[in-house]
């Protein structure tokens, strides 16, 4: 089975236009592989061999947590190949009865962008929302490190990411990107062995040049995750990259595939 945990789609009526937004804020330096719908994420499945895939969302603003849920509702039911995590912004006042609500519905985890969504991934609100996401059991799962579309943003840091974590040991923390784009000798040394995972989304082909990324990976094995970041990379060729691989054994790809994210989510758990 072939998870990839990473991926993004959008409403129809909107997901044009939300492609272009993103691809004009990095300046061109992204390109889209699927349209951005539901119907592209499948069709790119399909083409790739990929079983199920993670939805991920971001309440870029205090009142859209409750409006993710609902989309989710609407949305899930229509495919059992994806799984929706939701999302809420630390500045919502009602974040903790939307979160109640997400776990209620049989959402699993909740996406958070701390560059996007305005706040230090450290600062004591965000902490107040992980306590009440921890406390319900789901997943916090993060953009990590640097995002071409925010030069200079320093709230999803490392340095702020090995506080946070250290502050929510035994908390269900999947940082993506492999910790920190560009950065794994710094996540080796401040963020690795303590417990949080790891996705490969966006950064495959960097991690597989880089010695301090390898050894990242190698130490932790057991905690990295297959994911692309569709539709910022296509899916079909991370798939290849990982099944063509000299240096990862059988027993590694299942890991990275399906049996790591088997310990954290029901892979067929949807509301």
């Amino acid at each position: 089975m072939i998870i990839d945990a990473h991926t993004h789609i959008y409403p129809d009526r909107v997901a044009h236009r939300a492609l272009r937004t993103v691809i004009g804020n990095t300046a061109g330096h992204l390109d889209a592989f699927t349209d951005g719908t539901r119907d592209g994420l499948l069709a790119s499945m399909d083409a790739a061999g990929v079983d199920r895939s993670l939805v991920l969302t971001v309440a870029t603003s205090p009142g859209q947590g409750e409006g993710i849920l609902e989309w989710i509702r609407r949305t899930a039911p229509l495919s059992g190949r994806l799984i929706f995590f939701g999302s809420v912004h630390p500045h919502a006042p009602g974040f903790r009865a939307c979160l109640g609500e997400m776990a209620a519905a049989g959402v699993q985890g909740v996406k958070f962008h701390p560059g996007y969504q305005g706040f230090p991934v450290d600062s004591p609100e965000a902490y107040a929302v992980y306590e009440a996401a921890a406390g319900l059991d789901l997943v916090l799962y993060f953009h990590a490190g640097y995002d071409p579309s925010l030069p200079g943003c320093d709230h999803t840091s490392i340095t702020r990411f090995a506080r946070f974590v250290g502050d929510f040991a035994g908390a269900k923390i999947i940082l993506a990107h492999g910790g920190g784009y560009g950065e794994w000798d710094r996540v080796l040394d401040l963020l690795g062995g303590k417990g949080c995972y790891f996705d490969i989304a966006f950064v495959l082909e960097s991690m597989q040049e880089r010695p301090d990324a390898r050894e990242l990976y190698r130490q932790n094995e057991d905690f990295f995750l297959f994911g692309t970041d569709s539709p910022w990379r296509d899916q079909k060729r991370y798939v290849e990259l990982i099944r063509s691989s000299g240096t990862l054994t059988a027993d590694q790809k299942e890991k990275l595939f399906c049996g790591n994210i088997g310990r954290l989510i029901k892979l067929d758990g949807n509301p």
